[in-house]
Formats: structure tokens, sequence, C-alpha cells
């Protein structure tokens, strides 16, 4: 590392496992080593995590370093060492939330205007914790809403633009099903980092629902975008 820059802050910050460089240059060295804190050996493989100096297409040469997905936000004290002398490192490991579910839908099934419950499973893979909330409302559609919206409008005679598109635009809202109140029965509250939790949701299917139609929306939840699933059963008649 040139003298005239061994006083300039270094630093490696981002999401743990993609944490860059940020100094001077770091001169002709092909490797280096960072000596982690105490609070920090159990997020990497070893006190001392050697890398390599990676040049850039700029010709600038850097370093990138990985930490457990789980490693805490914040900043931390550590070392570099370079051509055997060492140098005040930080760390700024930001905040990156992940979140697994498994199965990758919630497919609930009923009558329209009966009850339906799921089992889904949860894990935060993340280093911060996750808010399970206890209710959740998310609009729904018709599988085939859209196809039915064309297909009837091209079964129209009119050959007035205006009264085609009307018509295509009332038949794509006849596929939407409204909101679907998601109730977390079992599992809300906060998710910590590297917990794994079993979350049970109960619904009330919308009475528009159609028989033996399919309908699905988005879970918007933290960092993914959940797919929710309605299959909606034959009312049988006697």
């Amino acid at each position: 590392m040139p003298s005239a820059a061994r006083s300039a802050p270094l630093r490696l910050f981002g999401p743990p496992n993609r944490l860059s460089f940020a100094g001077p240059e770091l001169g002709e060295s092909d490797s280096c080593a960072v000596i982690l804190p105490d609070s920090l050996h159990r997020y990497a493989e070893g006190h001392a995590i050697p890398l390599p100096v990676r040049t850039g297409r700029s010709g600038a040469k850097g370093l990138r370093m990985r930490l457990a997905r789980t490693t805490p936000p914040g900043s931390y004290a550590a070392e570099l060492q370079v051509s055997g002398k060492s140098y005040p490192l930080t760390l700024d490991v930001a905040s990156a939330p992940r979140l697994r579910i498994f199965p990758l839908s919630a497919d609930f099934e009923g009558k329209s205007g009966g009850t339906a419950e799921v089992e889904i499973n949860f894990a935060n893979d993340g280093n911060v914790a996750i808010a399970v909330p206890e209710t959740v409302a998310v609009g729904i559609y018709d599988d085939h809403g859209i196809e039915a919206a064309f297909a009837d409008t091209y079964r129209q005679d009119s050959d007035n633009a205006e009264i085609l598109v009307g018509h295509w635009l009332r038949k794509l809202r006849e596929g939407y099903g409204g909101l679907l109140k998601l109730h977390i029965v079992e599992g809300a509250g906060l998710l910590d980092p590297e917990e794994r939790r079993v979350i049970k949701i109960r619904t009330t299917l919308p009475k528009k629902l159609k028989p033996r139609h399919s309908y699905h929306g988005i879970w918007e939840f933290g960092p993914v975008f959940y797919r929710i699933g309605v299959t909606v059963q034959q009312t049988r008649t006697t």
C-alpha cells in the first residue's frame, strides 16, 4: 500500500455476502487478509480471511469479501494485513433482509363464502428481523379473466372501437375476485434472523367467486412477493 495513503480510511461495505473495498490503491500486492473481531467469528470460516486482490475493468485493484448472510448490520473494527503490515479496517455491514417461504405458493381451496386454511414455512435467512403481520388483504384475479375478456370481446358484432373497448374493460372487471383477507392465526410476530417458523393462515373466500374457477394474487411481504392461489369448489345442490 503506498505510504501516502496509509492514513486514509479503509473499509469494506455492503450486504454481508457482498462486501466491497473502499480506500486507497493496494499497490502491487496480489493478496491480503482481513482479521475479524471476535464478534464476527461465528459468521465466517475463521479468524483471518485471506482475500485475493482483484483488478477491475478500470485497472484499479480492490477486494471482495463474504460473510454469512445472517451477519448483523453495523460497523465493526477489523484489520487489513497487506505485505506483512496491518492497517485499521472498518466493516460496514448493511441490512439485507431475506426470507424463504415453502411451498412456493399458498393455495386455498373451498366454496365461495366458506373458510379455508393452509400452513406454510418461513425461514429468515437475512440479517434483520421480519415482522409477520396478524392480518393482510390480497387482491385476487381470475386465472382466465384476461383470456375470457378478449374472447368475449371478439364475439361482439359491433365494429365501434369505443363500444368494444368498453365491453373489454367491463369483462376484465368481472375477473376481479375482490380482496382476500388473510388471518395469520399461528405464527404472527417478529421472525428473527436464522429463525424458522410454521405459519397457519385462515381465510374466508369471497362470495362473489365463481365455482370451478381459480384465482391468484400476490402478497408483498418483507423482501418477497409471494403467490396466493384460490380454487373454488362447486357448490352441491340437493
